[in-house]
């Protein structure tokens, strides 16, 4: 059983400038540091700025720069003793993807990318294919972006590779179609991950004016357990483990349901 781990999240509005958000990042990170936190989450596209909102599209984007800024960004964190789950992206043949890359004090460096794309993120990225889980600190940390948290398959991909906890970056704002609709609705979706699989769950959202929910923290009974909504966030992911026996017998319930067996 892992210890108990103290997250933050920098919530912050990113902009089209890779070196400004590179620089608000670093702050981030000393600020995480000094609160004694091990881990250290981003919002989704954090280090790119995210199209749509801080730019149009990543025609222009320069990627050595982008590749650049999060090698620095990795030493950085791996200096201050911090897991970093990085918003960033990534180029392919003729597109790009949506990723969050796990570097700094992790025991491997890894970049999931995107699997569930909204029709504005199929317009910039193409989608990834492959669950994901870093470790940190004896955890095992299930790598989500945004829109996934709408598909219970891929928890249940990050739960049958032996998750201990999942991590969410996100850009949840902008207009919402049914006004007051996914302000409701979306806490429920992390609510709902969390409690199905007994797995504490931590969002890092964008701090944009027009967010649907703020940064957040959901224990592995579907509790909220921090909320902040600008700047740092602090939260404690605790273990399934130290909560009563039935939360570990949910998830067993929730393996035999989804996978059979």
């Amino acid at each position: 059983m892992p210890e108990p781990l103290t997250a933050a999240c920098l919530s912050f509005t990113a902009t089209d400038s890779v070196a400004e958000n590179r620089a608000r990042i670093t702050k981030g990170i000393a600020a995480a540091r000094d609160a004694g936190a091990r881990l250290f989450l981003t919002p989704e596209c954090a280090l790119t700025g995210y199209p749509s909102a801080a730019r149009e599209d990543l025609a222009d984007i320069n990627w050595p720069e982008v590749r650049g800024a999060e090698r620095q960004l990795a030493a950085c964190a791996r200096q201050a003793g911090l897991a970093l789950i990085l918003g960033t992206a990534g180029p392919t043949e003729d597109s790009a993807t949506n990723d969050a890359l796990a570097c700094g004090n992790t025991s491997a460096e890894v970049r999931y990318r995107k699997r569930c794309l909204t029709p504005l993120d199929k317009k910039v990225f193409v989608s990834g294919n492959e669950p994901v889980v870093a470790q940190c600190a004896g955890w095992r940390l299930g790598l989500a972006v945004c829109y996934d948290i709408r598909f219970p398959r891929v928890f249940a991909e990050l739960a049958r590779d032996g998750a201990d906890a999942f991590c969410v970056i996100a850009h949840m704002a902008g207009p919402d179609p049914d006004p007051g609709t996914k302000p409701t609705v979306v806490p429920a979706h992390f609510a709902g991950r969390a409690a199905e699989w007994a797995t504490p769950t931590l969002l890092c959202n964008a701090s944009a004016d027009d967010r649907w929910l703020n940064s957040g923290c959901w224990d592995a009974r579907g509790i909220r357990t921090a909320d902040g909504g600008e700047g740092l966030l602090l939260a404690t992911l605790t273990p399934r483990e130290m909560l009563d026996p039935w939360y570990a017998t949910i998830r067993e319930d929730s393996f035999a349901s989804f996978f059979g067996g």
